[in-house]
């Protein structure tokens, strides 16, 4: 299969263009070929009719003209030719030819006022057409033989190149080198072919196998560690938190002043531990590849309404003015992990625009739907772009240099991006704001007319920070 594809790309990349401009030239120069006769036979009887219209005139034969008529047509030039008065006599030599085989010429002679005589003369384009119909066919066999030859090229390369390379991937693959009558064709596969000799004599190819079998067994152990990692802090840490929190949410301090600050302390301290344990076990649980893509039909409304009214509430606390737009469109794709994605770049815009605002909007881009997040905040210089995606990466704000969060928002938003098949896109200046947007695939028609069915339920995705 992935020698087809070589072919494909050598034949389209090499062969193609120069079958095609080799085509063309053909084309044209058969064309101008065959332009070039017929201009030249037209010019000859065009002469000839010139020549015999100046003897006519000379020689005062206007009178009998009969035997200049038959000595032009001698050489079967002109197929016929005649001369005759307005109001006279006529003399004509030969037959006349339908007009459809025949190009036709026709002079006034100098006479009388009044009644001048007209010559008229017929040319035979049978030759003419005999000639430019032997031409096409040159030009014909021509284009033949540059197909031939493009299909030629093709085997050439399927027998000199891609047998080669499949040879030697099969040596490589069992550790062993290939026939010679197969890969010696040409002086660089001979060169190539004592190259995996010194390999295969310095265990070349077993110790790249086992490094490469290391290598996916690390993975393996990784991802396995991870699924530990996750089902360990959800038993032993995330559990105790939420009972901790459950405990400081209904513990009474009484009147004492104290006392409430205590706990009103201890509180942010726990909420605050809460949702970076639930950031850390996000970020495993999407390294992991635990997650599961359910992709299916849905509208930019339902993905607006998912976390609104959270958003809503973060807004009004930051005194974020918050817009919507474009709810009308149809998207494809996995609904929950997109609400997470707008959840993670929603609340970021929030977080970063204080007193400001904040507009998400759904508009067609392309064959897509680009869901944009816009915030008219500090916004982000050039070089620090990338940087906001790592994890526990926040920027210094001059304005509020003790935010809340972790910097961990942006990274499980890459994640989720990833997992959809997008990407996040960002433009942003210093002073201009910053806009955040993600690509999903429009829902196909026929999608759009099908009976929706009920989607399970939504996943509790939560702000990281």
């Amino acid at each position: 299969m992935a020698s087809e594809s070589l072919l494909r790309r050598l034949l389209l990349d090499a062969v193609l263009p120069a079958t095609l401009a080799a085509l063309v030239l053909v084309t044209v120069l058969t064309v101008q070929v065959a332009g070039m006769q017929g201009e030249r036979a037209d010019a000859r009887a065009a002469l000839r009719v010139e020549q015999l219209a100046g003897a006519l005139a000379a020689d005062q034969a206007l009178a009998a003209p009969q035997g200049f008529l038959d000595e032009a047509r001698r050489d079967g030039l002109l197929r016929q030719a005649g001369l005759s008065y307005p109001d006279g006599p006529a003399w004509n030599s030969g037959s006349a030819l339908p007009d459809q085989d025949a190009g036709n010429y026709r002079r006034e002679l100098a006479g009388t006022a009044g009644n001048r005589p007209w010559l008229t003369a017929q040319a035979d384009l049978g030759p003419l057409r005999r000639a430019q119909a032997v031409t096409w066919l040159l030009g014909a066999l021509c284009a033949c033989g540059i197909l031939l030859l493009g299909w030629l090229a093709r085997w050439s390369l399927r027998r000199h190149v891609l047998r080669p390379l499949a040879e030697l991937r099969r040596a490589l693959e069992e550790d062993r080198l290939p026939p010679l009558a197969v890969t010696a064709s040409t002086r660089e596969f001979a060169e190539l072919e004592r190259a995996l000799e010194h390999c295969l004599a310095d265990g070349w190819p077993r110790a790249w196998h086992s490094a490469r079998q290391d290598v996916m067994r690390q993975r393996h152990a990784a991802a396995r560690g991870k699924s530990r990692f996750i089902a360990l802090v959800n038993h032993h840490l995330r559990q105790p938190l939420q009972a901790l929190q459950l405990f400081a949410a209904n513990f009474d301090p009484g009147p004492d002043q104290d006392q409430q600050a205590l706990l009103a302390h201890m509180r942010a301290s726990v909420s605050s531990m809460t949702r970076l344990l639930e950031g850390l076990l996000e970020i495993s649980r999407l390294d992991a590849g635990v997650v599961v893509v359910r992709p299916a039909e849905f509208s930019a409304a339902e993905l607006f309404l998912h976390d609104r009214t959270w958003l809503a509430e973060e807004a009004a606390r930051r005194g974020v003015t918050l817009i919507w737009r474009g709810s009308h469109h149809r998207l494809h794709g996995d609904a929950e992990l997109a609400a997470g994605l707008l959840l993670q770049l929603a609340s970021n815009a929030i977080a970063n625009a204080p007193m400001g605002r904040v507009l998400i909007a759904a508009r067609r881009h392309d064959h897509a739907v680009r869901i944009e997040v816009r915030d008219n905040g500090p916004g982000i210089a050039q070089d620090h772009q990338q940087q906001i995606f790592e994890e526990f990466v926040q920027l210094p704000d001059a304005e509020n240099p003790r935010r809340d969060g972790y910097g961990l928002g942006l990274t499980i938003g890459d994640r989720l991006a990833r997992l959809l098949g997008t990407h996040i896109g960002l433009r942003s200046a210093p002073g201009q704001g910053s806009t955040f947007w993600f690509d999903l695939p429009e829902a196909p028609l026929a999608e759009r007319r099908a009976p929706r069915g009920r989607h399970g339920p939504w996943s509790a995705w939560r702000r990281a920070g």
